[in-house]
């Protein structure tokens, strides 16, 4: 899903960012699994940063976001990024992918290549796909070398990305919520985790509908649970035909009637 990964560094799961981030808080793309290879020129991409003065920490951490990114389900090592707005993506990514998992559309793994602003993550061909490719360049980091801000496909994080606090209703709770404008498309998706306390639906596949400021859901890029039951518990997006990544976000009942559960308020990073 959303313009996601990349990586070279055998990364180590262990400091993944929390998830709850978003409950205080590319492109277009499927997301991808484990160990990625990165090729890297000699003397290419690093030397320019230790000429600038940017610790050489950052190009290593510059590494590890994109190889986090670049699996089944994102995981971005905590260490790697800094501050609300690429915390925010990371989740962002964590989430959708996982959403995107759980609906049995898993993301899949690309090939990593350095390239002198960044890297360049390329997924094969599929019997219904060519050859796709996204650059993640452009990286901003902190004196830390940690990742502030970057650009997917030539445009920058930065703007894109809303969150939401959690909130409650009927039954249902949502958190984590944080919402991305995607690069390759005038879609907003918006992701969260869904925890199911006493809802039960009247109707499935899916078992939930949502709404985002009255734009067009884009049902084909949503990431909605079929079936929903007391005690469940999961992440889930919904995608809409919209760039204004902010305003108020709404799940509902999947019965005709319309009316609200959960709703919560994005505002941008």
């Amino acid at each position: 899903m959303g313009e996601i990964m990349k990586g070279a560094v055998v990364v180590t799961f262990a400091a993944i960012l929390p998830m709850g981030l978003a409950g205080c808080a590319s492109g277009s793309a499927p997301r991808p699994a484990a160990t990625v290879t990165v090729t890297v020129t000699p003397g290419a991409a690093s030397s320019p940063t230790a000429d600038a003065g940017i610790p050489a920490s950052a190009t290593v951490n510059e590494r590890l976001l994109v190889n986090g990114l670049n699996a089944t389900i994102a995981a971005v090592p905590a260490r790697a990024v800094a501050g609300p707005l690429m915390r925010a993506y990371a989740l962002f990514e964590r989430a959708y992918s996982s959403a995107s998992g759980a609906v049995g559309q898993p993301d899949s793994t690309g090939t990593v290549t350095q390239i002198a602003a960044g890297y360049k993550l390329c997924y094969p061909a599929t019997s219904s796909s060519a050859v796709s490719c996204e650059a993640f360049a452009h990286f901003t980091t902190n004196q830390a070398g940690q990742v502030t801000d970057m650009t997917v496909i030539g445009q920058p994080v930065a703007g894109r990305i809303s969150t939401a606090r959690a909130a409650a209703s009927g039954g249902l709770a949502i958190s984590s919520v944080v919402a991305y404008r995607l690069t390759r498309e005038d879609i907003v998706v918006v992701a969260f985790k869904l925890t199911d306390s006493s809802y039960r639906p009247q109707n499935t596949s899916p078992s939930l509908l949502a709404s985002l400021n009255g734009a067009s859901d884009v049902v084909g890029q949503d990431a909605l649970p079929a079936y929903l039951a007391p005690g469940d518990s999961l992440y889930a997006a919904a995608a809409f035909d919209i760039t204004q990544n902010t305003g108020m976000f709404c799940l509902l009942p999947n019965d005709g009637f319309g009316e609200h559960l959960p709703c919560t308020t994005l505002k941008k990073v």
